[in-house]
């Protein structure tokens, strides 16, 4: 399963698979605002992460604590959540994610999962957008794995944080338009991640607490150089 970000940003050549962005929970739930970037209909369907650039796919992981099917009598359709240290990831799997369905029947919480997938958004009946995954692959992972995907995904956002506007100035702005903040706070989020690692079993984990540290030292003084404050509540989105 792919864990690297893309670097491709809004205006360049769009791949027929984009390597999938490390992102936390925290982060997901806020990217409610979708893009295309072309008026054909079979380009792909960008969310605009707070940090700045866009995504159409994620590597998310975290443990799972419910499995729950949702569907009909007649069609399965399982919803599935999973928590990071920042965060709930909801997946869900019909009929159209019949792999991934296969193998997310299997699993038994508490055990920790990977997933690649297609941030979606949808509306609840109070009006509120939330977001979900739709898996294209998903895996059972051990403690360690998970553990540096925390790490990676914290490197991965406070990279977003301090090269966005830069990198994707385009998906920045709008970003910042559309959160109305220009998502720097995620560095703080990044760094209560790290800090989990640091408390947590250091037994179970291949990273030894001087590297957590190293990049718990990034985060901290990225998070008070930054110029971001967290975000609000309510977010604008265009239908």
């Amino acid at each position: 399963m792919a864990t690297s970000d893309s670097q491709s940003q809004q205006g360049a050549t769009v791949p027929d698979r984009e390597v999938a962005k490390l992102v936390f929970a925290a982060e997901v739930n806020e990217a409610t605002y979708t893009f295309k970037t072309s008026q054909d209909e079979r380009a792909p369907v960008y969310v605009a992460l707070p940090t700045g650039v866009r995504a159409n796919r994620v590597c998310v992981m975290g443990t799972v604590t419910d499995v729950e099917d949702v569907g009909t009598d007649d069609q399965e359709y399982l919803r599935v959540r999973v928590v990071d240290p920042t965060g709930t990831f909801w997946v869900y799997a019909g009929q159209y994610q019949h792999e991934a369905l296969k193998k997310l029947k299997k699993i038994q919480p508490p055990e920790f999962l990977a997933v690649i997938g297609k941030p979606r958004t949808y509306k609840t009946d109070d009006g509120r957008i939330n977001v979900s995954l739709v898996p294209e692959d998903v895996g059972v992972v051990d403690i360690s794995t998970r553990d540096i995907w925390v790490f990676e995904a914290a490197r991965r956002t406070l990279e977003r944080v301090g090269s966005a506007r830069e990198a994707s100035p385009k998906v920045a702005a709008l970003a910042r338009e559309q959160y109305g903040h220009d998502g720097s706070y995620f560095a703080h989020v990044a760094a209560f991640a790290l800090q989990n690692l640091l408390d947590g079993d250091e037994a179970a984990t291949e990273l030894d607490a001087e590297t957590i540290e190293e990049r718990l030292e990034e985060a901290e003084a990225k998070g008070d150089d930054v110029d971001g404050e967290e975000p609000e509540q309510e977010t604008l989105i265009e239908d």
